[in-house]
Protein backbone atom coordinates (compact mmCIF):
# COMPACT_ATOMS: atom_id res chain seq x y z
CA UNK A 1 0.00 0.00 0.00
CA UNK A 2 1.13 3.87 -1.32
CA UNK A 3 2.40 5.86 2.00
CA UNK A 4 0.58 8.89 2.50
CA UNK A 5 1.91 12.61 4.17
CA UNK A 6 0.20 15.17 4.89
CA UNK A 7 1.94 18.79 4.54
CA UNK A 8 0.49 22.37 5.61
CA UNK A 9 2.08 25.29 4.52
CA UNK A 10 3.02 23.17 1.44
CA UNK A 11 3.03 26.39 -1.21
CA UNK A 12 6.46 27.86 1.33
CA UNK A 13 9.86 27.09 0.21
CA UNK A 14 10.46 24.38 2.99
CA UNK A 15 6.93 22.85 2.02
CA UNK A 16 7.93 22.41 -1.51
CA UNK A 17 10.74 21.19 -0.91
CA UNK A 18 9.38 18.30 0.93
CA UNK A 19 6.74 18.33 -1.28
CA UNK A 20 9.01 17.15 -4.27
CA UNK A 21 11.55 14.60 -1.59
CA UNK A 22 8.25 12.85 -0.60
CA UNK A 23 6.88 11.96 -3.77
CA UNK A 24 10.47 10.66 -4.91
CA UNK A 25 10.44 8.90 -1.77
CA UNK A 26 6.79 7.24 -3.09
CA UNK A 27 4.57 8.94 -0.62
CA UNK A 28 1.07 10.20 -1.92
CA UNK A 29 0.57 13.66 -0.07
CA UNK A 30 -2.30 16.15 0.75
CA UNK A 31 -0.77 19.41 -0.11
CA UNK A 32 -2.69 22.16 2.24
CA UNK A 33 -2.28 25.88 2.13
CA UNK A 34 -3.57 29.37 1.74
CA UNK A 35 -2.09 29.82 -1.08
CA UNK A 36 -4.74 28.08 -3.86
CA UNK A 37 -3.00 29.41 -6.80
CA UNK A 38 0.40 27.66 -5.93
CA UNK A 39 -1.47 24.65 -4.87
CA UNK A 40 -2.70 24.21 -8.51
CA UNK A 41 0.73 24.25 -9.81
CA UNK A 42 2.06 21.95 -6.88
CA UNK A 43 -0.71 19.26 -8.19
CA UNK A 44 0.18 19.58 -11.86
CA UNK A 45 3.86 18.57 -10.74
CA UNK A 46 2.74 15.26 -8.88
CA UNK A 47 -0.33 14.46 -10.06
CA UNK A 48 -0.98 11.77 -7.51
CA UNK A 49 -0.97 14.19 -4.87
CA UNK A 50 -4.85 16.11 -3.52
CA UNK A 51 -4.70 19.93 -2.41
CA UNK A 52 -6.68 21.66 0.08
CA UNK A 53 -6.48 25.13 0.59
CA UNK A 54 -7.38 26.31 3.70
CA UNK A 55 -6.85 29.57 6.09
CA UNK A 56 -5.38 29.18 9.26
CA UNK A 57 -6.66 31.99 11.07
CA UNK A 58 -10.29 30.64 10.29
CA UNK A 59 -11.17 28.26 13.14
CA UNK A 60 -14.36 27.26 11.42
CA UNK A 61 -12.37 26.31 8.39
CA UNK A 62 -9.41 24.41 10.37
CA UNK A 63 -12.62 22.68 12.36
CA UNK A 64 -13.93 21.64 9.10
CA UNK A 65 -10.50 20.38 7.63
CA UNK A 66 -10.11 18.16 11.20
CA UNK A 67 -13.86 16.60 10.89
CA UNK A 68 -13.89 15.97 7.26
CA UNK A 69 -10.35 15.69 5.77
CA UNK A 70 -7.83 14.49 8.35
CA UNK A 71 -10.38 11.97 10.18
CA UNK A 72 -10.56 10.34 6.87
CA UNK A 73 -7.07 9.16 6.14
CA UNK A 74 -4.64 7.19 8.08
CA UNK A 75 -1.21 9.18 7.76
CA UNK A 76 2.19 7.51 7.79
CA UNK A 77 3.79 11.02 8.02
CA UNK A 78 2.00 14.49 9.04
CA UNK A 79 3.97 17.24 8.72
CA UNK A 80 3.00 20.77 10.56
CA UNK A 81 4.59 23.63 8.62
CA UNK A 82 2.43 25.98 7.87
CA UNK A 83 3.44 29.61 9.75
CA UNK A 84 3.34 33.28 10.38
CA UNK A 85 5.33 36.01 11.32
CA UNK A 86 4.61 39.65 11.74
CA UNK A 87 7.31 42.45 12.12
CA UNK A 88 6.84 44.97 15.02
CA UNK A 89 7.47 44.76 18.70
CA UNK A 90 4.33 43.57 20.69
CA UNK A 91 2.79 47.24 21.21
CA UNK A 92 3.39 48.20 17.81
CA UNK A 93 1.66 45.67 15.98
CA UNK A 94 -2.28 45.52 15.67
CA UNK A 95 -4.39 42.72 18.20
CA UNK A 96 -5.23 41.35 14.47
CA UNK A 97 -1.50 40.65 13.60
CA UNK A 98 -0.96 39.51 17.23
CA UNK A 99 -4.07 36.64 17.17
CA UNK A 100 -3.43 35.67 13.71
CA UNK A 101 0.14 34.85 15.09
CA UNK A 102 -1.04 32.79 17.46
CA UNK A 103 -3.61 31.19 15.62
CA UNK A 104 -1.39 30.05 12.56
CA UNK A 105 1.28 29.22 14.04
CA UNK A 106 -0.36 27.38 17.22
CA UNK A 107 -3.97 27.39 17.71
CA UNK A 108 -4.83 25.70 14.31
CA UNK A 109 -1.63 23.32 14.57
CA UNK A 110 -2.52 22.05 17.99
CA UNK A 111 -5.53 21.40 16.59
CA UNK A 112 -4.70 19.33 13.64
CA UNK A 113 -2.03 17.76 15.80
CA UNK A 114 -4.47 16.24 18.10
CA UNK A 115 -6.50 15.10 15.55
CA UNK A 116 -3.81 13.52 13.54
CA UNK A 117 -2.90 11.81 17.21
CA UNK A 118 -6.42 10.21 17.84
CA UNK A 119 -6.45 8.75 14.29
CA UNK A 120 -2.77 7.49 14.47
CA UNK A 121 -3.28 6.10 17.91
CA UNK A 122 -5.84 3.93 17.12
CA UNK A 123 -3.88 2.82 14.12
CA UNK A 124 -1.22 2.09 16.20
CA UNK A 125 1.65 3.98 13.49
CA UNK A 126 2.42 7.34 11.95
CA UNK A 127 4.82 10.04 12.38
CA UNK A 128 3.79 13.85 13.19
CA UNK A 129 6.61 16.26 12.69
CA UNK A 130 6.23 19.74 13.08
CA UNK A 131 8.39 23.06 11.87
CA UNK A 132 9.15 24.98 15.27
CA UNK A 133 12.23 27.15 14.85
CA UNK A 134 14.76 28.74 17.38
CA UNK A 135 11.72 31.11 18.32
CA UNK A 136 10.52 28.41 19.88
CA UNK A 137 13.81 28.27 22.03
CA UNK A 138 14.57 31.80 22.41
CA UNK A 139 12.92 34.91 22.16
CA UNK A 140 13.62 37.62 20.89
CA UNK A 141 12.88 41.73 20.95
CA UNK A 142 10.66 42.48 17.93
CA UNK A 143 9.10 39.05 17.78
CA UNK A 144 7.47 38.02 21.31
CA UNK A 145 3.93 37.15 19.85
CA UNK A 146 5.85 34.46 17.09
CA UNK A 147 7.91 33.29 19.68
CA UNK A 148 5.23 32.63 22.14
CA UNK A 149 3.09 30.69 19.52
CA UNK A 150 6.32 28.34 18.80
CA UNK A 151 7.20 28.23 22.76
CA UNK A 152 3.65 26.70 23.01
CA UNK A 153 3.95 24.72 20.04
CA UNK A 154 7.49 22.92 20.99
CA UNK A 155 5.72 22.44 24.87
CA UNK A 156 2.52 20.36 22.85
CA UNK A 157 5.67 18.35 20.94
CA UNK A 158 7.41 17.53 24.37
CA UNK A 159 4.02 16.42 26.20
CA UNK A 160 2.81 14.96 23.09
CA UNK A 161 5.66 12.27 22.64
CA UNK A 162 5.27 10.78 26.00
CA UNK A 163 1.52 10.84 25.34
CA UNK A 164 2.25 8.82 22.51
CA UNK A 165 5.71 6.50 22.88
CA UNK A 166 3.46 3.63 23.88
CA UNK A 167 1.19 3.44 20.67
CA UNK A 168 2.96 3.16 17.95
CA UNK A 169 3.63 7.41 17.24
CA UNK A 170 6.59 9.27 16.89
CA UNK A 171 6.65 13.12 17.43
CA UNK A 172 9.57 15.46 16.08
CA UNK A 173 9.72 18.81 16.28
CA UNK A 174 12.66 20.32 13.70
CA UNK A 175 14.22 23.98 14.96
CA UNK A 176 15.49 25.68 12.38
CA UNK A 177 18.01 29.26 12.74
CA UNK A 178 17.33 31.47 9.75
CA UNK A 179 16.01 29.54 6.81
CA UNK A 180 16.75 31.70 3.51
CA UNK A 181 12.79 31.58 2.64
CA UNK A 182 10.56 34.69 1.17
CA UNK A 183 9.69 34.97 4.90
CA UNK A 184 13.38 35.62 5.93
CA UNK A 185 14.14 38.05 2.90
CA UNK A 186 10.88 40.02 3.93
CA UNK A 187 12.46 40.39 7.30
CA UNK A 188 15.73 41.54 5.95
CA UNK A 189 14.16 44.10 3.98
CA UNK A 190 11.73 45.38 6.26
CA UNK A 191 13.24 45.95 9.42
CA UNK A 192 12.88 42.27 11.32
CA UNK A 193 15.27 41.09 14.01
CA UNK A 194 19.05 41.46 13.76
CA UNK A 195 19.54 38.38 15.82
CA UNK A 196 17.73 36.58 12.37
CA UNK A 197 21.29 37.18 10.69
CA UNK A 198 23.60 36.92 13.30
CA UNK A 199 24.48 33.52 12.12
CA UNK A 200 24.37 32.44 8.52
CA UNK A 201 20.93 31.06 7.16
CA UNK A 202 20.12 27.93 6.32
CA UNK A 203 18.68 26.66 2.98
CA UNK A 204 15.21 25.08 2.47
CA UNK A 205 17.61 21.98 1.49
CA UNK A 206 19.08 21.67 4.40
CA UNK A 207 15.85 22.05 6.48
CA UNK A 208 14.23 19.34 4.55
CA UNK A 209 17.31 17.32 5.26
CA UNK A 210 17.00 17.21 8.97
CA UNK A 211 13.21 16.26 7.93
CA UNK A 212 14.43 13.32 5.99
CA UNK A 213 16.91 12.43 9.15
CA UNK A 214 14.05 12.49 11.76
CA UNK A 215 11.71 10.31 9.66
CA UNK A 216 14.57 7.73 8.91
CA UNK A 217 15.58 7.65 12.79
CA UNK A 218 12.45 9.52 15.21
CA UNK A 219 13.55 11.73 17.89
CA UNK A 220 12.00 14.18 19.63
CA UNK A 221 13.99 17.49 18.63
CA UNK A 222 16.55 18.38 15.43
CA UNK A 223 18.24 21.76 14.96
CA UNK A 224 19.29 23.11 11.98
CA UNK A 225 22.12 23.57 12.20
CA UNK A 226 23.12 21.67 15.39
CA UNK A 227 25.71 24.15 16.79
CA UNK A 228 23.01 27.33 16.55
CA UNK A 229 20.73 24.93 18.51
CA UNK A 230 23.46 24.21 21.72
CA UNK A 231 23.75 28.31 21.75
CA UNK A 232 20.38 28.57 21.62
CA UNK A 233 19.66 26.09 24.36
CA UNK A 234 22.18 27.28 26.50
CA UNK A 235 20.94 31.29 26.06
CA UNK A 236 17.32 30.15 26.82
CA UNK A 237 18.38 28.58 30.12
CA UNK A 238 20.07 31.61 31.26
CA UNK A 239 16.99 34.52 29.52
CA UNK A 240 18.67 37.82 31.45
CA UNK A 241 21.94 37.19 29.90
CA UNK A 242 20.95 37.61 26.21
CA UNK A 243 19.45 41.02 27.11
CA UNK A 244 22.79 41.81 28.02
CA UNK A 245 24.56 40.64 25.12
CA UNK A 246 21.97 42.49 22.53
CA UNK A 247 24.20 45.57 21.84
CA UNK A 248 26.75 43.22 20.26
CA UNK A 249 24.57 40.44 19.08
CA UNK A 250 22.78 43.41 17.00
CA UNK A 251 25.66 44.72 15.38
CA UNK A 252 27.05 41.06 14.46
CA UNK A 253 23.08 40.67 13.05
CA UNK A 254 23.32 44.20 11.17
CA UNK A 255 26.41 42.81 9.21
CA UNK A 256 24.97 39.92 8.62
CA UNK A 257 21.74 41.15 7.40
CA UNK A 258 24.02 43.19 4.88
CA UNK A 259 25.78 40.31 3.39
CA UNK A 260 22.31 38.37 3.14
CA UNK A 261 20.82 41.57 1.42
CA UNK A 262 23.32 41.55 -1.35
CA UNK A 263 23.07 38.32 -1.93
CA UNK A 264 19.36 38.89 -1.78
CA UNK A 265 20.58 41.40 -5.00
CA UNK A 266 22.49 38.82 -6.49
CA UNK A 267 19.75 36.50 -6.66
CA UNK A 268 17.28 39.03 -8.41
CA UNK A 269 16.78 39.02 -12.10
CA UNK A 270 17.58 42.39 -13.37
CA UNK A 271 14.91 45.12 -13.64
CA UNK A 272 13.78 45.25 -17.57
Amino acid sequence: MRKTALITGAAGGIGQELAKCLTEQGYQLLLVDRDARQLALMEKLYPASQIYPLDQTNKEQVAAFCDQILASYDFDLAIINAGMLVIGELTQINRQALTSQLEVNLVSAAVMIQSLAQRMSLAGKGHILATVSMGGIVSLKGSAAYSASKFGLRGLLWALRDELSSKGVHVTGIYPAGVDTPMLRHEALHGGSALNFVGEPVSTADVVQAFLAAIAKPRLEVYVPWSEGLTGRIAGAWPGLLAKLYPVLERLGEAGRKKFIQRIKSDSPPSP
